[in-house]
Parts: C-alpha cells; structure tokens; sequence
C-alpha cells in the first residue's frame, strides 16, 4: 500500500475533518449509464444519449482501537468517528470526499454507513460506507438580444457550510442549564464555553443579552 496516499471526508465548509486512518484495500468507483435504446424500423436498435449519472463510491475499513505499521496518522476513538459519521449522514449538506493522488475531488451524500464490532479487538469499530456524487441544480438563464438567443456559461461551486446555532443569554441562565437544555446533559457546558471563549472569559460568568453560539454534541 502506497502511504504517501490520503483520504478525508470533511464537512462544513472543511471545518469538520476526519482522515481515514486505515486506507481500504480497494474503492468501487460505479458510473453507470443513463442511455436508453429503441428500436426503429430499418435502422434496427438506436441509442439515445443522456447525461451520465452520478458517481457512487464504496469501500470497506475500520477505525483501530489501537496503532499497529499500517496506521499512518494519530488515532481518533472510534466510536467518536463513527459518530461523526452518522451525524454527517443525518445532516442536510453533503459531505466532501478527497482521495489524494488518485483523482478524487468531490462533494457526496452518504447513502449507507454500516458499522460493527467483533470479537479478539475490542474497540475497533469495522464499517462499510457508500457515498453518491451530489451536484447543484443550476437553472440557465436564456439572453435574448437582436433576435439570437445566448445561453451563457454558468459555474456553481457546492456550498456545504452548516448554520451554526446561536441562543440569547436569559437573565438567571448558567452554561450548566443551557447545556442541560440543547444537549439534555448539563456536563456538556464546556462544549459552549470551547465555542465561545471570545466572548467568555469565566465559564460562571455570563450574561443576560449576550448571543451564544452551540456547537453540535
């Protein structure tokens, strides 16, 4: 296995990143075709061309409990990466996939994402992934002018970036509470706090007025 290769899927605008530890074997790369065919009298069959489909990708992995020769970067826990999966999945952005050195530069949505433990490596979580291109819908506007219709060139670039949640400070409010009240875990109160050190300087102070943002659990 070449090392020097990488492979990400990140989310948000690149602000969300996780780095497969352990490259799969092989990635199943699905093209397709659109095309249909009919048959016409004395010309036999004919085929219509349509536009390709989108890419489909699949692979199989695993996140390691522990490091071993073939991991090359720094261990994440893996039930943390396949949480981050999952919520990536639930998510109404596609995710971006980018394999280095083999091409692979492109915005999906995550169509199935299996995972599982099994016995003699406990920790390790296995998983199968399937990801479908996503393309932006563009509607091309038509220029009429002297009579000769241009339809000019347009270029989308995909936006994926999440709108962070934001909740205004209550007089009596504490980051326990609030904490208590997005993420039904009071203990999650330094999640805000990392989120927000611009703006607070003592997790036991706030204030009533001040705008916070609250980062994903």
């Amino acid at each position: 296995m070449n090392t020097k290769y990488q492979m990400w899927i990140t989310y948000n605008a690149e602000a969300e990143k996780l780095r497969i530890p352990v490259l799969p074997e092989k990635i199943t790369v699905s093209i397709g075709s659109n095309n249909s065919s009919v048959d016409l009298v004395g010309l036999g069959e004919v085929v219509i061309k349509q536009a390709r489909p989108a890419f489909q990708f699949s692979f199989d992995s695993f996140f390691p409990s522990t490091t071993f020769p073939g991991v090359t970067v720094g261990l994440s826990d893996p039930k943390q990466c396949v949480n981050m999966l999952k919520k990536w999945q639930e998510g109404d952005k596609p995710v971006h996939l980018i394999c280095t050195d083999v091409g692979i530069d492109v915005y999906c949505t995550i169509e199935s994402f299996t995972y599982y433990e099994q016995g003699g490596d406990v920790g390790t979580m296995y998983y199968s992934l399937s990801l479908k291109e996503y393309r932006e819908v563009t509607v091309k506007k038509v220029k009429i002018e002297e009579k000769k219709a241009t339809v000019p060139q347009t270029e989308t670039r995909v936006d994926n970036t999440v709108t962070p949640k934001t909740y205004t400070v209550q007089k009596g409010d504490c980051l326990w509470n609030i904490a208590r009240k997005f993420y039904g875990n009071g203990s999650k109160y330094t999640l805000i706090y990392n989120a927000n050190r611009d703006k607070i300087k003592n997790a036991n102070l706030i204030y009533a007025g001040q705008v916070l943002t609250i980062p994903d659990a």
